[in-house]
C-alpha cells in the first residue's frame, strides 16, 4: 500500500519579481518526505517538470478537494518509484522537499489563483515569470523551514533549468546538483516547439487574452499544445509501440479531422487527458519563461564557461545525466554543461542512459538510474 501524503502550504505577504513587479499574498504548496536531522544538513530540493506538482511520492487523493485540476492521474506521486524508503532517493537518510512552482496550478499562486486586488482569478493580470523568480521563491520557503544548506538540488527537464538557476544564485549553500535531461539554455528547436504551443493556446477562440475562467476554457488550444510537446517526450518507436494497443474510437476527432489510426488516436488521447488536469494560463506562463531561459547570456556574456566561473569557489559537485534517445534535450546539450564544468575545474560526473523511452525515461525507468543513489550518498568526487 502506498504511503499517504498531504500537501502543506506557506503564505508570503509580498514577493518581488525579477522584472520589478510584485505579487501580494501568495501561497506555495509543498510536500516533504523523510525527516530533517538535527544538523539540518540532509535536505534535498527537487524541482518538478512542466506539468508536475509538489506531489513527488506516495498517494494523495485528498488534494482534489482543494484543486480543481487534481485528477486520478495525479494521485500517485510523479517520482514515486524514485523517492522513498530505500529507493534511489532514500527518505530514511534524506529529507526531501518538492514545491509546486510559482505560476503553477497545483496549490501555488498562479494565473488561476484569486487576485487579492480584484477577488477574481488573475488571468491576464498574472505577470510574466523568469526561472529566477521560481528559484528565489523556493529559497524563501526553505528559509521559512529553517533550512540554510542543501545536501542536493535535483531537477529533470524544466526542473533541470530551475536546479541550475538555483545553483547559480545560491550555490554556496548547495553541496550537490543533479540535472537530468536538461540544458543551460533553451535550444532553437525547443524555442520553435514552444512558440507553436503558445500560438495554439492564444489562438483558441475561448482564450480571451487569458480571462476565460467564467466561460469555456481554451481546451482545444491546450490540447494541441500538449500534442505538440508529447512528440518530444517519447522516442517515436516508443510512441508507435504504445499506439498499437490504442483503440480508434469512431467519435474521436480534433476540429473536423477524424482520427483514422492508432498513432493518431494515441496522441489525441494524451492531449484529451491533459486538459482535464492542467490550466492553459499556467502552461503559457511556464512555456514563456522557458523562452527566456539562457544561463550563458544571463551570467556569462553568452559564454557558459564564463557563467560557471561563479561556481568555482563553492565546492559544488554535479551529476549530469543524458538519455541517448531524448529528442527534447539532446545529448549535445548535456555535453555542453560538462565541457563548461570541466573548463572551470568543477567536480562532476556524467552518465549516459541507454533507453528506448526517450525523454520520459527519467520518469519510467528507475532501474537505469542506480547512480543517483551512489551520487547522493557518496562522499567521493568524480571528474568524467
Amino acid at each position: 500500500m502506498q504511503p499517504q501524503t498531504i500537501a502543506q502550504f506557506l503564505e508570503f505577504e509580498e514577493f518581488k519579481l525579477a522584472n520589478g513587479k510584485k505579487l501580494e499574498k501568495i501561497q506555495v504548496a509543498f510536500e516533504t518526505y523523510g525527516k530533517l536531522n538535527e544538523q539540518k544538513d540532509n535536505a534535498i530540493l527537487v524541482f518538478h517538470a512542466l506539468s508536475g506538482s509538489a506531489h513527488l511520492a506516495g498517494y494523495n487523493k485528498d488534494f482534489e478537494k482543494e484543486c480543481g485540476f487534481w485528477t486520478e492521474e495525479n494521485y500517485r506521486g510523479w517520482w514515486d518509484e524514485f523517492v522513498g524508503n530505500s529507493k534511489l532517493i532514500d527518505t530514511e537518510k534524506h529529507f526531501v522537499i518538492c514545491q509546486n512552482i510559482l505560476g503553477g496550478c497545483y496549490g501555488t499562486t498562479g494565473p488561476a489563483s484569486t487576485n487579492p486586488k480584484t477577488g477574481m482569478p488573475y488571468g491576464s493580470l498574472f505577470p510574466e515569470l523568469e526561472a529566477e523568480d521560481i528559484a528565489r521563491l523556493q529559497k524563501l520557503v526553505l528559509e521559512r523551514l529553517g533550512i540554510e544548506k542543501l545536501k542536493a538540488v535535483i531537477g529533470s527537464s524544466l526542473g533541470g533549468y530551475l536546479a541550475l538557476e538555483f545553483a547559480m544564485l545560491f550555490g554556496k549553500q548547495v553541496e550537490k546538483v543533479l540535472i537530468i535531461g536538461s540544458a543551460a539554455k533553451t535550444s532553437n528547436l525547443n524555442t520553435l516547439h514552444n512558440l507553436e504551443q503558445i500560438f495554439a493556446i492564444e489562438n483558441d477562440p475561448n482564450y480571451h487574452d487569458g480571462d476565460y475562467y467564467k466561460n469555456e476554457t481554451p481546451w482545444k488550444g491546450l490540447m494541441l499544445a500538449r500534442m505538440i510537446a508529447v512528440k518530444t517526450y517519447l522516442d517515436i518507436d516508443a510512441i508507435t509501440e504504445r499506439a498499437r494497443e490504442e483503440a480508434v474510437l469512431p467519435n474521436d476527432y480534433f476540429y473536423n479531422y477524424k482520427v483514422a489510426n492508432p498513432i493518431e488516436s494515441y496522441l489525441f488521447h494524451q492531449g484529451k487527458k491533459f486538459v482535464k488536469r492542467f490550466d492553459a494560463n499556467t502552461y503559457l506562463s511556464i512555456v514563456k519563461a522557458l523562452q527566456k531561459f539562457n544561463i550563458p547570456k544571463k551570467y556569462g556574456n553568452e559564454s557558459l564557461a564564463k557563467a560557471f566561473e561563479r561556481l568555482k569557489d563553492w565546492n559544488i559537485e554535479f551529476l549530469i545525466v543524458s538519455i541517448d534517445s531524448d529528442v527534447c534535450f539532446y545529448t549535445e546539450e548535456q555535453e555542453e554543461l560538462v565541457k563548461a564544468l570541466n573548463s572551470n575545474g568543477i567536480k562532476y560526473r556524467f552518465e549516459l542512459v541507454n533507453s528506448k523511452k526517450g525523454h520520459d525515461s527519467f520518469l519510467l525507468e528507475p532501474e537505469k538510474y542506480h547512480f543517483i543513489k551512489e551520487f547522493l550518498e557518496s562522499s567521493k568526487n568524480h571528474n568524467g
